[in-house]
Protein backbone atom coordinates (compact mmCIF):
# COMPACT_ATOMS: atom_id res chain seq x y z
CA UNK A 1 0.00 0.00 0.00
CA UNK A 2 3.31 2.41 0.46
CA UNK A 3 4.67 2.01 -2.43
CA UNK A 4 1.42 2.41 -4.55
CA UNK A 5 0.88 5.61 -2.42
CA UNK A 6 4.25 6.87 -3.15
CA UNK A 7 4.02 5.71 -6.96
CA UNK A 8 0.94 8.01 -7.40
CA UNK A 9 2.94 11.38 -5.68
CA UNK A 10 5.79 10.66 -8.10
CA UNK A 11 3.11 10.33 -11.49
CA UNK A 12 1.43 13.45 -10.09
CA UNK A 13 4.69 15.30 -10.05
CA UNK A 14 5.60 14.24 -13.08
CA UNK A 15 2.40 15.08 -14.63
CA UNK A 16 2.25 18.54 -13.04
CA UNK A 17 6.02 19.30 -14.36
CA UNK A 18 4.90 18.11 -17.75
CA UNK A 19 1.78 20.39 -17.73
CA UNK A 20 4.20 23.24 -16.40
CA UNK A 21 6.77 23.07 -19.14
CA UNK A 22 3.66 23.03 -22.37
CA UNK A 23 2.53 25.94 -20.44
CA UNK A 24 6.22 27.67 -20.13
CA UNK A 25 6.28 27.01 -24.09
CA UNK A 26 2.80 27.60 -25.48
CA UNK A 27 2.43 24.18 -26.38
CA UNK A 28 -0.38 21.96 -27.29
CA UNK A 29 -3.79 23.28 -25.64
CA UNK A 30 -1.54 26.40 -23.90
CA UNK A 31 -0.62 27.78 -27.78
CA UNK A 32 -1.51 30.80 -28.34
CA UNK A 33 -3.26 30.98 -31.74
CA UNK A 34 -2.44 34.48 -32.71
CA UNK A 35 1.05 34.03 -32.15
CA UNK A 36 1.71 33.39 -36.43
CA UNK A 37 -0.90 36.71 -37.14
CA UNK A 38 0.93 39.14 -34.81
CA UNK A 39 4.49 38.29 -36.71
CA UNK A 40 4.76 39.97 -40.10
CA UNK A 41 6.29 38.18 -42.65
CA UNK A 42 10.11 39.71 -43.98
CA UNK A 43 9.69 39.82 -47.82
CA UNK A 44 12.37 38.54 -49.68
CA UNK A 45 14.70 41.04 -51.74
CA UNK A 46 12.95 43.03 -54.20
CA UNK A 47 9.51 42.56 -52.33
CA UNK A 48 9.48 45.50 -50.45
CA UNK A 49 8.44 49.05 -51.40
CA UNK A 50 9.40 52.23 -50.60
CA UNK A 51 7.32 55.43 -50.34
CA UNK A 52 9.71 58.28 -51.02
CA UNK A 53 8.76 61.52 -49.12
CA UNK A 54 9.91 65.09 -50.48
CA UNK A 55 12.43 66.74 -49.03
CA UNK A 56 12.00 67.79 -45.52
CA UNK A 57 13.61 71.52 -44.19
CA UNK A 58 13.88 71.91 -41.00
CA UNK A 59 15.41 75.11 -39.44
CA UNK A 60 16.69 75.35 -35.79
CA UNK A 61 16.36 78.37 -33.96
CA UNK A 62 18.31 79.83 -31.01
CA UNK A 63 19.26 82.95 -29.40
CA UNK A 64 16.42 84.81 -31.55
CA UNK A 65 17.97 83.56 -34.58
CA UNK A 66 18.08 81.01 -36.87
CA UNK A 67 21.02 78.46 -36.01
CA UNK A 68 20.70 76.35 -39.01
CA UNK A 69 19.08 74.42 -41.77
CA UNK A 70 18.65 70.94 -42.45
CA UNK A 71 17.31 69.22 -45.17
CA UNK A 72 16.16 65.93 -44.65
CA UNK A 73 15.62 63.10 -47.41
CA UNK A 74 13.18 60.14 -46.29
CA UNK A 75 12.29 57.06 -47.59
CA UNK A 76 9.79 54.60 -45.95
CA UNK A 77 10.17 50.61 -45.85
CA UNK A 78 6.61 49.09 -46.35
CA UNK A 79 6.09 45.27 -47.19
CA UNK A 80 2.51 44.56 -48.12
CA UNK A 81 0.52 46.52 -51.01
CA UNK A 82 -2.34 47.39 -48.44
CA UNK A 83 -0.06 48.88 -46.22
CA UNK A 84 1.87 50.93 -49.35
CA UNK A 85 -1.33 52.66 -50.62
CA UNK A 86 -2.03 53.91 -46.54
CA UNK A 87 1.37 54.93 -46.46
CA UNK A 88 1.19 57.11 -49.73
CA UNK A 89 -2.02 58.64 -49.31
CA UNK A 90 -0.70 59.31 -45.61
CA UNK A 91 2.43 60.92 -46.63
CA UNK A 92 1.21 64.81 -46.21
CA UNK A 93 0.69 64.19 -42.42
CA UNK A 94 3.17 62.14 -41.95
CA UNK A 95 5.79 64.70 -43.21
CA UNK A 96 3.60 67.20 -40.69
CA UNK A 97 4.31 64.75 -37.92
CA UNK A 98 7.69 64.56 -38.53
CA UNK A 99 8.60 68.35 -39.09
CA UNK A 100 6.81 68.97 -35.83
CA UNK A 101 9.01 66.60 -34.33
CA UNK A 102 12.30 67.22 -35.35
CA UNK A 103 11.29 70.87 -34.72
CA UNK A 104 11.74 70.73 -31.26
CA UNK A 105 14.04 67.37 -31.52
CA UNK A 106 16.92 68.83 -33.05
CA UNK A 107 17.65 71.91 -30.89
CA UNK A 108 17.74 70.15 -28.12
CA UNK A 109 19.94 67.35 -29.08
CA UNK A 110 22.39 69.73 -30.49
CA UNK A 111 22.74 71.83 -26.96
CA UNK A 112 23.69 67.49 -25.68
CA UNK A 113 26.02 66.73 -29.16
CA UNK A 114 27.12 68.87 -31.67
CA UNK A 115 26.07 67.19 -34.69
CA UNK A 116 23.31 65.06 -35.38
CA UNK A 117 23.09 61.75 -34.26
CA UNK A 118 20.91 59.82 -37.18
CA UNK A 119 20.40 56.43 -35.36
CA UNK A 120 18.53 58.43 -32.74
CA UNK A 121 16.79 60.24 -35.25
CA UNK A 122 15.81 57.13 -37.08
CA UNK A 123 14.70 55.50 -33.96
CA UNK A 124 13.03 58.66 -33.66
CA UNK A 125 10.88 58.83 -36.54
CA UNK A 126 10.02 55.33 -36.31
CA UNK A 127 8.01 56.02 -33.53
CA UNK A 128 6.56 58.92 -35.00
CA UNK A 129 5.05 56.92 -37.91
CA UNK A 130 4.25 54.38 -35.40
CA UNK A 131 2.00 56.75 -33.56
CA UNK A 132 0.79 58.36 -37.05
CA UNK A 133 0.40 54.95 -38.95
CA UNK A 134 -0.03 52.22 -36.31
CA UNK A 135 2.55 49.73 -35.12
CA UNK A 136 3.64 47.89 -37.96
CA UNK A 137 2.84 49.57 -41.29
CA UNK A 138 6.09 51.43 -41.69
CA UNK A 139 8.74 48.90 -41.23
CA UNK A 140 11.68 51.51 -41.63
CA UNK A 141 12.38 55.20 -42.05
CA UNK A 142 15.29 55.47 -43.79
CA UNK A 143 17.43 58.56 -43.64
CA UNK A 144 19.07 59.10 -47.12
CA UNK A 145 20.83 62.28 -46.82
CA UNK A 146 20.97 65.10 -44.08
CA UNK A 147 22.33 68.45 -46.04
CA UNK A 148 23.53 70.82 -42.77
CA UNK A 149 23.63 74.74 -44.03
CA UNK A 150 24.93 77.14 -40.92
CA UNK A 151 24.10 80.69 -41.53
CA UNK A 152 26.52 82.75 -41.56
Amino acid sequence: MKKIFIGFIVLICILGGAVGVMKWMELGPFANPNAEVEKPKRPNKGEAKFVEMTPLLVNVFGNGKVLGNFQFELKLEVWNDDNFAEVRKMTPVLKDAFFKDLHTFIPRMLKEQDQLNLAILQQRLQLRADIVLGKGVVQSVLIQSVVDTPQK
